[in-house]
């Protein structure tokens, strides 16, 4: 049975509504009255959507509609390792059409995120559809976004945290969808529906931080306010494409980004609005050197601009890209981005390429092809040879395969031909009294010394090689009646490594009691070494107790620790989380420890101040007058909570059995930045804590920038370190610069 709905929103200036409703065809009207209601219209979202079929079109009146109601004091979790969901739908055509063309009007609401009513990225929606499409209306997670509702401001709501935590809007599961006339709001990890095989979004408006954005979706006409520095996470494979859009800058960053972690963009008669022209655009921080995107008449305020110039073979300039006509980004398919081939090897490479029927071009430019060549300059499919006998270093060449003006590269390594590792011409020797020296003579020739040194005590790695050959080891009190052994396995920079060859030596100088234990990392081993021995680092991995509710865990089996170049806010090279839960205890020679000072230089390798992943018992803690026996002693924790997305807590604890207990209130500081200097105190009956950074405070922070703490405690005879990482790793770890702990015995 068939009706015929009429009804006249004179309150919302909205045009007479006149539609044939049935099973298939239904209204959502919130101030519908119980005796206009039928069958086929609702009041709320939920009554509407368990009467959806397998196609529906949902025609919306304006108003706020819950999809998770927000004053449920229920912490919601998610199911089977996925985020929690406000609601599940599945059909296979679903439309959701707002009546009322401005779309401000109809809303679509929920107000959770990361710790804010839930645990894990709360989603609003979780779309089970061959095809959706959404016009007319905002979809929104105001946790930390502010709902202004004109129309009726008693339907307006103020966030629900200051601070900017992970508020997801939606995915997609399906073929298709397309958004038009839609805005989409919520800031940090947006999510607009992400997820369809083809995404296509016209006149809407998203506003967001980072990892945001939907990575392989069209946008036409449409406007993104950013409030971070990298709307999207990634945009791997066909990529983004922005046609006739306006980019609005609403940060104080000096230099902004597409995508975190990569991909293919194009940008086709943009604009980039931005409080300062000096401001840098680049496509990601650390772009591969495969790496294409597009752009054709972009601006930033108003003035031609080239993306990513300062590393330009990333940007291709369009010259002639019909915007009307084409409806996909350019892109090129290649069977690999990366490979590795050897003069005088017998492996051949092989590339395929593939761009919607177009003829692929394959190029390798000058001076490259003097080192290799393809097989054809046309086809689908090339092998890669090398074309010379002889090269003396790694090169990387470039090999380009072209539709058009698309382009999609497969960087090749070239290395020189293998040699066998080096000849030790004598034994290695030890060498030296408090600082003892590895002596060995490599037959090298020409070639570059890359032998790996790793220092025992013991048997015990205590000293290592991190690319350079640790030729050298400095004596402490720790070594005194130890076996010292000295291990090379010799290698080029054309060669593997060849057989391990050990030399020995017995320390038996007598050094002043231990007062300082100092290490800048360099030579840090960095395998699990399990052990609480006196003079030694304990290197593993741990997850403390008051973490139990967060589910996560770590490879037994795979380092906790790595010693490298960071990213981001971690300049140069230093010691970094390499899994969760990541733990350092170094305990101290036999004997009674009193007064003890701790010093701890580190880059968090976030850069907003916020440290780590997200609000969820994520922390690290650097420890002082430590047992790492029994887990008793004292320290300061740094901590992200759900107060600010710039900023952490500091608070000054006390370990006792591993069990945890504030002995200060936590202050929020802006100091947890790059150039960090942690600063622990233990004298007599009192702990302090200071800490500050070389990084300026961000301009309009009301935010402390220097931490001071002071608490008393009752003394221990401890002289043990410790410092445990619960945060997860990648963008979110610490590295460790320089530690020095001193003494009073």
């Amino acid at each position: 049975m068939k009706i015929c709905v009429s009804v006249v929103l004179m309150l919302f200036s909205v045009s007479a509504f006149s539609q044939s409703l049935d099973k298939h065809h239904l209204l959502l009207d919130s101030r519908l009255e119980a005796s206009s209601k039928s069958r086929y219209a609702f009041r709320t979202l939920q009554e509407a959507v368990a009467h959806f079929t397998d196609e529906t079109t949902l025609y919306v009146a304006p108003g706020v509609y819950w999809v998770d109601h927000p004053d449920t004091p229920k912490v919601v979790v998610g199911a089977d390792g996925r985020e929690p969901f406000g609601m599940v739908v599945k059909a296979k055509k679903l439309h959701f059409i707002g009546l009322d063309k401005d779309p401000r009007n109809t809303v679509f609401a929920s107000q959770r995120g990361q710790m804010e009513g839930a645990v894990g990225n709360f989603t609003m929606f979780d779309f089970w559809c061959d095809e959706l499409t959404v016009e007319n209306m905002t979809l929104g997670n105001f946790c930390n976004v502010d709902l202004d509702y004109p129309l009726d401001p008693a339907l307006s709501r103020k966030k629900r945290s200051e601070s900017i935590t992970q508020a997801h809007v939606g995915y997609v599961h399906g073929q298709s969808l397309r958004a038009k006339n839609v805005r989409f709001i919520s800031r940090l990890n947006l999510n607009p529906l992400n997820g369809a095989d083809y995404s296509y979004y016209e006149n809407c408006h998203f506003e967001c931080t980072d990892d945001a954005l939907n990575g392989t979706a069209v946008y036409r006409h449409c406007e993104v306010d950013l409030y971070g520095q990298k709307p999207f996470w990634s945009t791997f494979g066909k990529g983004a494409l922005f046609i006739d859009c306006d980019f609005n800058v609403k940060s104080d960053n000096r230099v902004m980004y597409f995508c975190k972690q990569g991909g293919p963009v194009t940008l086709i008669n943009c604009r980039y609005h931005a409080p300062s022209d000096s401001l840098y655009i680049g496509w990601t921080p650390y772009p591969q050197k495969w790496l294409r995107c597009y752009q054709q008449d972009f601006t930033l305020n108003g003035k031609p601009y080239v993306i990513g110039h300062q590393q330009i073979e990333n940007t291709i300039i369009l010259s002639d890209f019909n915007a009307k006509k084409q409806t996909v980004p350019p892109y090129v398919w290649i069977s690999r981005h990366e490979a590795e081939m050897q003069v005088g090897g017998k492996d051949t490479l092989h590339l395929q390429a593939f761009a919607d029927g177009q003829k692929i071009q394959w190029v390798i430019r000058p001076p490259y092809h003097l080192v290799a060549a393809v097989s054809a300059a046309q086809g689908d499919s090339v092998v890669v040879s090398l074309a010379c006998d002889q090269i003396d270093d790694v090169c990387e060449i470039p090999v380009m395969a072209f539709a058009g003006q698309a382009c999609a590269v497969c960087m090749v390594k070239v290395y020189p031909a293998q040699l066998p590792p080096p000849v030790l011409r004598t034994a290695p020797t030890i060498s030296g009294f408090t600082t003892l020296k590895l002596d060995y003579d490599l037959q090298l020739d020409s070639l570059r010394d890359e032998s790996s040194i790793t220092w025992y005590r013991d048997d015990i790695p205590v000293s290592v090689s991190h690319g350079i050959p640790q030729r050298t080891y400095r004596l402490t009190a720790a070594d005194k009646g130890h076996v010292m052994t000295a291990e090379i396995r010799p290698k080029s920079n054309r060669s593997d490594y060849g057989e391990a060859k050990r030399a020995k030596h017995v320390s038996n100088l007598n050094f002043s009691p231990m007062s300082v234990v100092e290490t800048d990392f360099h030579d840090f081993p960095c395998q699990w070494q399990k052990e609480l021995l006196p003079g030694y680092w304990t290197v593993d991995g741990y997850k403390p107790a008051d973490t139990a509710e967060f589910q996560w865990s770590f490879d037994p089996n795979k380092p906790m620790w790595e010693y490298g170049e960071g990213f981001n806010g971690a300049v140069g090279k230093g010691l970094l989380q390499a899994q969760r839960g990541a733990r350092l205890m170094y305990m101290p020679l036999e004997g009674a420890y009193h007064d003890m000072t701790l010093t701890l230089e580190v880059d968090p390798t976030k850069t907003a101040g916020q440290g780590f992943g997200s609000a969820t018992g994520q922390y690290m803690d650097v420890c002082l007058k430590f047992d790492p026996i029994t887990l008793t002693g004292y320290g300061l924790r740094i901590i992200r909570t759900t107060k600010s997305a710039r900023a952490v807590d500091f608070y000054l604890i006390e370990y006792q059995d591993g069990q945890i207990k504030p002995l200060t209130d936590s202050i929020s500081s802006t100091c947890y930045r790059t150039g960090c200097t942690i600063y622990l105190q233990v004298k007599g009956k009192r702990l302090t804590a200071h800490v500050e950074t070389k990084t300026p405070q961000p301009e309009g922070s009301q935010l402390p920038h220097v931490v001071d703490l002071a608490a008393d405690i009752m003394p221990n005879s401890y002289g043990g370190i410790a410092i445990q990482h619960t945060g997860s790793c990648g963008e979110s770890t610490t590295m460790l610069h320089h530690l020095v702990a001193t003494y009073d015995r």
